[in-house]
Order: structure tokens, then C-alpha cells, then sequence
């Protein structure tokens, strides 16, 4: 039974392990050049492949065997976070009005200013403000996810308070460094972070998004006698074209001591 996950797997592997033996057959007569007084003058032989393109053809059969999958559901994890970020932006939101309503007598002016805009809070920005965590956490969560399918809980609260910090507090309409004091913005970024944190940590404690699928396995015809057996529509095709990536020595000081760091040549 053939895989064609093992199939591209075992040229790809082929073709790096031929790269490497004439990258190491180079090295050896680099060494050799150097140590002679004629050849040291000479370009050492090298040969580098850039790419390989090649075609497989294969066919495709049923082999009757099933095979258990163990894989993280996406779109339970999408609807996990689309689910999060309203939670979360209604919690900053209220959070932030109530810290606010303990400065009524200590500072009139900036709690006036604020609950002005309670409304517009509550309606239109944690709309806003949700659109915004949605976004961050599809782009920088989806693979905050641990081995045995439990989110990493820091990490997501780290991404809100990302989004809360640049959205929310730093917003030119609310602005609440600048706008106000010093005490009376700490109190709310201090309220607003601890009830996120409880909120997000208790959200990600029991979501596991493992789940076992059972799928049927196939087996994959290369061989030239097989596929000669089978009909031409019921062979497939697979052009692939691989590129390798070059890579180059730098040598970097740290702490006076000078280490080799491989890096990509292009960087």
C-alpha cells in the first residue's frame, strides 16, 4: 500500500540527500585544493541544483481499510474566537463605563466625558472593537494551539490586550492616557485587564479542538506495469516544481564570542 504523502515525501528526500552528498563531495575537495600547491589555484567543482521539476503519474484505488485521524476542527476553533471577541469587547466596555462611575466625585470632568459616550460605546464601537479582535485572533491564534488541542490561554489574552491597548485605549475618540488623568486611566486599563484575563482563561479552560475522524485510506498506483493496465482517464497527474532554498554562514558576536548562525542567503 502506497501513500502519496510517502511517494512526494521519498523525491523530495531523495533529492535533498543528493544535494547534500555533492555539497559534502565539495567540502572534501576543498580541503584536498587547499593542501596542493597546483590545485589551490583552481575553482573547486560544484554543482548546486536550483530546483527540480518533475511529473508523477498515478492512479487511485480503494483499499478498504479506514484509518483514525486525530486533527484540530478549524471551523469549531473560528467559531470559538468569533464568540471570544464578542464576549471579550462587551466585557471591556463594561468594565471600563462601571471603573468610570467610581470617579464621579474625583474626577467630574473625565467621567462626564466619558459617559457621554456610554451609548456610542455600548452600540457602535463594541461592534468596532469586536471586528478588530476577530481579525487579530484568526491571524495570530489559529496557531496558538497545543499539542492534546487545548488553546495556549496567555497567549490569547496577550493578543487581546493587544488590540485593546491600540483599539480601545489608544483610540483618538477615547484616548484615555491623554484625556485624562494619570490614576483615572490606570484604574480602567487595570479593571479592563484583570476581568479579560479571568474571562479568557475560564473560555479556553474545557474548549479542546481535537477531534478523531475516521476516513478511508487509498492506495496510490506508480508502478509503469500497473498504470499500463488502467485506462488513460483514470490516470491522474501531479506537475511539481520545487525549489531549493540556499543558505549561507554569518558569523555573529555575542558577548564577545563570535558564533555561526545559518541563515537563508537571500537575507
Amino acid at each position: 500500500m502506497s501513500r502519496l504523502k510517502n511517494i512526494v515525501g521519498s523525491i523530495l528526500n531523495e533529492f535533498t540527500q543528493a544535494q547534500h552528498m555533492a555539497n559534502s563531495y565539495a567540502a572534501r575537495l576543498g580541503k584536498e585544493y587547499a593542501e596542493n600547491d597546483l590545485l589551490r589555484y583552481f575553482m573547486i567543482p560544484n554543482a548546486c541544483a536550483d530546483e527540480l521539476s518533475f511529473e508523477l503519474k498515478f492512479a487511485v484505488q480503494q483499499s478498504g481499510q479506514t484509518e483514525q485521524l486525530n486533527e484540530i476542527n478549524y471551523s469549531k476553533l473560528m467559531q470559538f474566537f468569533n464568540q471570544l471577541s464578542v464576549s471579550i469587547a462587551e466585557t471591556v466596555i463594561t468594565t471600563a463605563i462601571y471603573t468610570v462611575d467610581g470617579f464621579v466625585a474625583k474626577d467630574p470632568n473625565n467621567y462626564r466625558k466619558i459617559k457621554e459616550k456610554e451609548q456610542q460605546l455600548k452600540n457602535d464601537f463594541r461592534e468596532f472593537l469586536t471586528k478588530r479582535l476577530k481579525a487579530a485572533f484568526l491571524k495570530k491564534g489559529i496557531n496558538e494551539v497545543d499539542d492534546d488541542g487545548y488553546l495556549y490561554f496567555p497567549k490569547i489574552f496577550e493578543i487581546a490586550m493587544e488590540v485593546i491597548e491600540q483599539e480601545f485605549f489608544s483610540h483618538k475618540e477615547l484616548n484615555f492616557s491623554e484625556n485624562n488623568s494619570k490614576e483615572f486611566s490606570d484604574k480602567v486599563k487595570e479593571a479592563c485587564g484583570s476581568f479579560v484575563e479571568t474571562l479568557i482563561e475560564h473560555s479556553c479552560k474545557d474548549v479542546n479542538l481535537k477531534e478523531i475522524k475516521e476516513e478511508e485510506i487509498f492506495d496510490i498506483i506508480i508502478d509503469a506495469e500497473s498504470l499500463s493496465k488502467i485506462q488513460a482517464e483514470n490516470i491522474q497527474k501531479i506537475n511539481f516544481k520545487v525549489n531549493l532554498r540556499n543558505y549561507q554562514v554569518s558569523p555573529t558576536e555575542n558577548n564577545g564570542e563570535v558564533i555561526d548562525y545559518i541563515i537563508p542567503a537571500s537575507m
